[in-house]
């Protein structure tokens, strides 16, 4: 037999230790190459992870689109019209402030074929506001393009809602805080809601107003708003 057919067909030898050798080096390489790439991979991963869910991308036609944003620090309050930012204290701080018979108002301007309008917003009962029957003085209204949405009443600091039904319309309201003392005068309790106004395919600017039916004075008592968001969605296939 030839001495290369020998070779092929010889069993013996330290083959195994040829390989142990050998994936333990390339073991070793992928290690190191994950401890050098690790870091970048998971910088990258979060980067599209949050271009994905921002508002610039709108995959599916019906992304969110943000169109305002207000919690009045600073005194921000651009393109509102009435109303003082004042800071309230406690846990309230700065807030869109309406006195005895104030109101304020913004408007949303909205794009070319929206689905949906989305006005959120925290709405304030501070003080001794309350009410001599439901919706008697006091109350706080909220009007879109000057239709009534709703009806805000404190009583005992109590918040409650008044929501007629307004077609294309929809309001929900979630007291979130109530009989609690969270700024303005320490000798009295307040209350608070989160409220979500949406709009169904609006297609002019929406002029988002509240007014205060209250009758003394913000020392004594007031209607406020703060964390104001509009956000609109578009339309399938746009």
């Amino acid at each position: 037999m030839s001495d290369h057919v020998t070779f092929w067909s010889d069993e013996n030898g330290a083959v195994t230790v040829d390989w142990v050798v050998l994936t333990g080096g390339v073991v070793g390489l992928g290690l190191a190459t994950i401890g050098v790439v690790s870091g970048g991979v998971e910088t990258l991963s979060r980067d599209i992870a949050g271009q994905l869910s921002s508002d610039g991308w709108n995959l599916f036609g019906n992304g969110m689109q943000s169109l305002a944003s207000f919690d009045f620090t600073g005194g921000n309050a651009v393109g509102w019209l009435g109303g003082q930012v004042m800071d309230m204290g406690g846990s309230l701080g700065e807030v869109l402030v309406l006195g005895a018979g104030q109101a304020t108002a913004y408007t949303v301007e909205i794009p070319d074929a929206t689905a949906e309008a989305v006005m959120t917003f925290d709405l304030i009962a501070g003080d001794s506001i309350d009410s001599s029957d439901q919706w008697g003085y006091d109350s706080a209204t909220i009007t879109l393009n000057g239709q009534t949405v709703a009806i805000a009443a404190a009583q005992g600091s109590s918040m409650t809602f008044d929501i007629p039904q307004t077609d294309g319309t929809t309001v929900q309201a979630t007291v979130t805080v109530a009989e609690q003392h969270l700024g303005g005068n320490p000798g009295w309790t307040d209350s608070a809601a989160a409220v979500t106004v949406t709009v169904d395919h609006p297609t002019e600017p929406i002029q988002f107003e509240v007014h205060s039916n209250s009758n003394q004075g913000i020392n004594d008592e007031f209607w406020a708003i703060d964390n104001f968001d509009a956000a609109t969605t578009a339309g399938p296939g746009f």
